[in-house]
């Protein structure tokens, strides 16, 4: 009984903490407005895919061959949020042709976190979207009389 006591707490103290993993992903959220959103379609050029078959009748070969290409493209959405005294422009990389970008509403509030060169928003329908920022704006302060 005292060997298998030791060597739970042996197991307990070695298995690793899911305290510490829920802490790293907790993210600092603002609240800001979308100011514009845009999707962007940039050419990555093309896939070729080619077939061909061929049979020898004595010195003489018979065959055919087909072939087709696809065009690829990167999409990438971006969005621009108001927030304190910047502006941000961040854009999400839509990698697969059945992702979809954050659901936001153009002058509607975001919830965000900033990460070092990343922007996390929430979408309206709660899913979360990781944005590389690509441009920060200092807000010009208004003049005064």
């Amino acid at each position: 009984m005292v060997r298998f006591v030791s060597l739970l707490i042996l197991f307990v103290s070695l298995a690793p903490s899911h305290q510490a993993t829920a802490k790293e992903k907790e993210r600092q959220w603002q609240t800001g407005k979308v100011l514009d959103t845009n999707r962007q379609r940039n050419y990555a050029g093309t896939i070729d895919n080619a077939s061909g078959s061929a049979t020898a009748s004595g010195n003489t070969t018979y065959g055919n061959a087909s072939g087709s290409s696809v065009a690829v493209y990167r999409v990438y959405e971006t969005y621009e949020i108001e927030a304190g005294y910047y502006i941000y422009e961040c854009q999400e990389h839509i990698k697969w042709r059945w992702s979809k970008p954050a659901m936001l509403t153009v002058n509607g509030p975001v919830k965000f976190a900033i990460e070092k060169d990343r922007i996390y928003i929430k979408s309206e329908d709660g899913s979360e979207h990781e944005t590389k920022i690509v441009k920060k704006i200092l807000k010009p302060k208004p003049a005064t009389n």
